[in-house]
């Protein structure tokens, strides 16, 4: 199974660099939290990049200019975290994310 690395999402996606920026700050945070706070599967933390950023990012494109977006559920911020960080639906779109934790 491939382990996609942060230069494959951002080559796979044609990433920004700055968006890239934001999502490794985001990481970083999720690896430093996930051993206090169960935020993600630990089996797929080694395959962060791939199952989690790529799996979330793809959604980009479906996101209308403007769009108002609920994350219900988001947990560790999947998908909702990465497409704000990506810019997804240009500067006025906006993302709530809601989580009962």
């Amino acid at each position: 199974m491939k382990h996609w690395t942060p230069e494959d999402v951002q080559a796979a996606l044609g990433i920004a660099d700055a968006a890239m920026e934001r999502l490794r700050i985001y990481a970083a945070l999720l690896e430093r939290w996930q051993a206090k706070i169960n935020l993600v599967g630990p089996d797929t933390l080694p395959d962060l990049w791939g199952r989690h950023m790529l799996d979330s990012a793809q959604l980009a494109p479906h996101i209308p200019e403007g769009a108002r977006v609920a994350d219900f559920g988001s947990g560790a911020g999947f998908p909702g975290l990465v497409l704000a960080a990506l810019g997804a639906g240009g500067p006025k779109a906006e993302f709530h994310l809601v989580e009962s934790d």
